[in-house]
């Protein structure tokens, strides 16, 4: 008989469990999975949709694009879609048609009240997201004394002492590279490298900096020579190789840095830190006044961006992340036999009298299926996507609830309906639950009640509200003055709207009537602040609100051309309403927000075999996971070690026991 699984949500973590439990035929024959979906779509943060009344536009939560160290996500996606099977000339037939490599990103620093742009493209390499390769603690050195030994030469020539010590530098940590010397082993030699490192910066800001600081470039070249010395010194002083980084896990980020020597003009002003905090949207409540996120992990995050990505720094997708990424899985699961129940909304899980096992599930059924099943995707130029309602044709309820303007994702009981209770040995074997923390503790009171780690997990953890906005635009970046390449990304500008992206590469997969003049597609994105908002129409108001606002004052350094009689021409809006014809959201319930890695939280979460319930397993980027932090790739990593709990399958999950993804001696049991 086979082991029923019940998979509760749809975002990348829970759809990692199901690839992986029906990887194989063998797999197939023991497990028979259905997964419960709240609404209408998969992809949980990531779900997009397409608007059919305005051109098949794509309508995301935010931004997404996924960085080449992503190397289990790019692996099971590669591997869907290589199942998938798409005909050549198909839509996105391959995940490299899906995913192109980007490289370029502005930075702003915000220096003496001006924004200062710096512009980066880091190099591209032959090595492919999502296979093996193993990066050590000396190569990574050997490559940042290289990029600043070469930067120090292009920008302080005049002062060889200081490029005799990056020389040296360089030239100790290419050596150890070459002996394949790990970290841990040699001890006397990394400390005499952070050593070399502060002498180099020291004398960098006594004998040139200090005095000319205004200089962009050279002020840019000693806040990377400043924060590569502090954390190479962080990482000898608190002897990172033996306790692993999560030793540093209760500290915050910046305050580590100061402690290990970085200056403040680093601390406080480097944009490469603060795109740490952007990135990853790490403000509490959403103030930007009160940046947070723990050391270890902010750390190991700039390590693995900066060098352990592979092919590119970046990839793009080129349609929504819903087409490109979950109505692949949906094609290639179902195929396979997994059940997929839309519109259940799971309002309690219910612990056993002994407390050691999940014995219900209470799913409230949101609308009534007409027929055996839901048939989610809509077909936009030939490929499958979902759209941003549902098909209310399929619902027996569907005509009153388009009338009534429901929200079935952020109604969930729109028909006010009782629970139905699924029951162990009846309904369900195991349970992979994959929805988003910040929407838990309603659903997991009886769990909480009955294990003390599970409360302290739910207590501990943090997640924020964000905000985006979507334009379509007459004129494209460059006509508006934007002097970058197409498609750059542009992040740590005016707070809480700090990242803007130029997602042209959507254009041909829209359908937008000829006469629309249709030349950009931009997105903007950052936290939302919670201070003031109870309620889901608050959040979308102070949401739209602060993109108005954004763009009357501050799109003008961004693109000088858009200057308008309000601020902003809003005649190069296309749709003809003004900002109310574009797309904007404030991602406000528990499901839609983001989760946070803050200084002292990471001992508290489990990984995804930690539950306390024996049927129980934990599929999310909230969960331990190795990476621990809000992205695709720890939810999939997470995904993938909940499976493995369940069948032993994969067998080995990357990443997730590495030298510096893990903490060391803290691998899952």
């Amino acid at each position: 008989m086979k082991t029923r699984v019940a998979v509760l949500g749809g975002g990348p973590g829970a759809i990692a469990a199901v690839f992986e439990l029906t990887a194989t035929e063998e797999l197939r024959e023991r497990y028979e999975v259905t997964l419960h979906q709240l609404g209408w779509r998969l992809g949980g943060k990531g779900a997009s949709g397409r608007n059919a009344a305005r051109g098949q536009r794509i309508e995301e939560h935010g931004l997404h694009i996924w960085f080449g160290f992503y190397d289990n996500a790019f692996s099971v996606m590669r591997r869907c879609y290589e199942e998938l099977g798409r005909p050549p000339d198909a839509p996105l037939a391959t995940w490299t048609d899906a995913f192109k490599p980007k490289d370029d990103c502005v930075q702003y620093e915000l220096f003496e009240g001006e924004w200062v742009p710096h512009h980066f493209r880091l190099p591209r390499n032959p090595l492919t997201p999502g296979d093996e390769n193993h990066v050590g603690l000396w190569e990574v050195l050997r490559r940042t004394f290289e990029f600043l030994t070469a930067e120090w030469r292009r920008v302080g020539k005049e002062e060889s002492e200081a490029a005799r010590l990056l020389d040296r530098l360089h030239a100790h940590a290419a050596r150890h590279a070459s002996l394949g010397t790990r970290a841990h082993e040699e001890p006397l030699e990394l400390r005499l490298a952070a050593e070399l490192a502060r002498g180099a910066r020291d004398r960098v800001w006594r004998h040139v900096v200090s005095e000319r600081v205004a200089d962009k470039g050279l002020r840019l070249f000693f806040m990377w020579l400043d924060l590569a010395a502090a954390m190479l010194t962080g990482i000898v002083e608190d002897r990172l190789p033996e306790r692993g980084f999560g030793a540093i896990n209760d500290e915050e980020l910046r305050a580590w840095l100061t402690r290990h020597g970085a200056s403040e003009l680093t601390v406080k002003g480097s944009p490469m830190i603060r795109a740490v905090y952007d990135a990853a949207f790490c403000y509490e409540r959403g103030d930007i006044a009160r940046p947070n996120v723990a050391a270890g992990k902010a750390a190991q995050d700039l390590i693995r961006s900066i060098f352990l990505y592979k092919g590119a720094l970046m990839y793009k997708m080129q349609a929504g992340m819903g087409d490109t990424v979950f109505g692949p899985f949906y094609e290639v699961l179902r195929r396979r036999g997994v059940r997929f129940e839309f519109f259940h909304c799971v309002t309690r899980l219910g612990a056993s009298a002994g407390g050691g096992a999940v014995d219900e599930i209470d799913v409230v059924p949101q609308a009534t299926v007409r027929g055996s099943e839901y048939r989610p995707l809509v077909e936009v130029k030939g490929l499958p996507c979902w759209p941003s309602e549902p098909d209310w044709s399929q619902l027996e309820e569907g005509e009153a609830l388009r009338a009534r303007g429901v929200d079935l994702e952020r109604e969930p009981n729109p028909l006010g309906r009782r629970a139905v209770t699924l029951r162990r040995g009846d309904d369900f074997d195991s349970v992979v639950l994959g929805i988003p923390v910040g929407a838990l503790p309603p659903i997991c009171g009886e769990l909480a009640a009955a294990n003390q780690r599970f409360a302290e997990m739910l207590e501990h953890s943090h997640s924020v509200m964000t905000q985006a906005f979507q334009l379509w635009l007459k004129r494209d970046a460059a006509d508006l003055g934007f002097p970058y390449p197409a498609g750059t990304l542009a992040s740590c500008y005016v707070e809480p709207l700090d990242t803007y992206c130029d997602m042209n590469q959507l254009l041909p997969r829209e359908d937008w009537p000829a006469d629309a003049d249709l030349r950009q597609i931009a997105y903007f994105c950052g936290v939302l602040p919670e201070e003031g908002v109870a309620t889901q129409a608050e959040a979308d108001e102070l949401a739209r609100t602060s993109a108005i606002e954004y763009l009357q004052r501050d799109v003008k350094r961004l693109w000088p051309e858009s200057r308008g009689r309000d601020g902003f021409d809003w005649d190069l809006l296309v749709g003809g309403d003004g900002f109310d014809s574009q797309y904007w959201r404030g991602n406000f319930t528990g499901s839609e927000r983001y989760a946070l890695t803050l200084a002292g939280s990471v001992r508290y979460r489990l990984w995804p075999n930690e539950s306390g319930f024996e049927n129980l397993f934990l599929a999310g980027d909230w969960t331990r996971n190795g990476i621990d932090g809000g992205s695709v790739e720890a939810a999939v990593t997470s995904g993938m070690l909940a499976a493995q709990a369940i069948s032993g399958e994969p067998r080995r999950v990357g990443g997730a026991t590495d030298w510096l993804e893990s903490d060391r001696g803290d691998a899952p049991a």
